[in-house]
């Protein structure tokens, strides 16, 4: 037994070799199927995968490096969308509820009123 060797599973691709589960909507409500990949199919799924993962994680560490922001080591698009929202003004609770920075509205009612004044 302890010579067995225990494969890990790292992110989502699948290491199982059974059928892809498929849904799909037709007339007459969801059908499910099952497809079955060929070893070529799988193999340019997991590579193409690998090049969309390696490109997003090149595009999160430059943008902590050359944009300032502040996201966490395994950034997700979710973490990228309220560095943004920050950045423009908006503050984003956990839930996902967005809202205006109430220090921003202050200072754009300031500014407002300035210029009302000077015309």
């Amino acid at each position: 037994m302890a010579d067995e060797k225990t494969s890990t599973i790292r992110g989502c691709i699948k290491s199982s070799r059974g059928p892809w589960i498929v849904h799909r909507t037709t007339k007459d409500g969801i059908v499910t199927k099952y497809r079955f990949p060929s070893d070529r199919e799988r193999q340019n799924n997991k590579q193409r995968e690998r090049r969309r993962r390696a490109v997003a994680r090149k595009i999160f560490a430059g943008l902590r490096q050359q944009g300032n922001y502040k996201l966490p080591k395994h950034a997700d698009t979710n973490d990228l969308l309220k560095a943004l929202c920050e950045e423009a003004g908006w503050h984003v609770e956990e839930d996902g509820t967005i809202y205006r920075n109430k220090e921003l509205k202050s200072s754009l009612i300031k500014a407002s009123s300035y210029d009302a004044q000077k015309a």
